[in-house]
C-alpha cells in the first residue's frame, strides 16, 4: 500500500489550480529542457538536498516521463515530508 495518491492526466489540471499545489517534475534536466508541462525540475539523485524547497506546499504533484521515477520520489517524498499531501502523475508526462 502506498501514501500518496495516484491521479490521471485529466485529474491534473483541476488539481493543479489549487493553492499551493506545486508540479515537481522529475526528469533530469536535459529531459525538462527538451520538453515540460510547468512546475519545477529536479532529478531523483537531488531531491534530499533540496527538500527545503519543497516544505511550503500543501500538495506536490510528483511526475516523470513514463511513472516510473516519480513513483520512487513520491513514496520518498511520503517519508520526508508527512504532513504535505503527495500525489503522482500515474502514466507520466508523456
Amino acid at each position: 500500500m502506498s501514501d500518496f495518491t495516484e491521479i490521471s492526466q485529466k485529474e491534473l489540471e483541476g488539481i493543479l489550480s489549487q493553492p499551493d499545489t506545486l508540479l515537481l517534475d522529475v526528469r533530469e534536466t536535459w529531459e525538462f529542457a527538451d520538453f515540460n508541462i510547468g512546475g519545477i525540475n529536479i532529478p531523483p539523485h537531488e531531491i534530499t538536498e533540496r527538500l527545503e524547497e519543497l516544505k511550503n506546499y500543501n500538495a506536490i504533484i510528483v511526475a516523470c516521463s513514463n511513472g516510473t521515477r516519480s513513483s520512487i520520489v513520491a513514496r520518498l517524498l511520503t517519508k520526508k515530508l508527512p504532513d504535505i499531501k503527495i500525489l503522482h502523475l500515474e502514466e507520466g508526462i508523456f
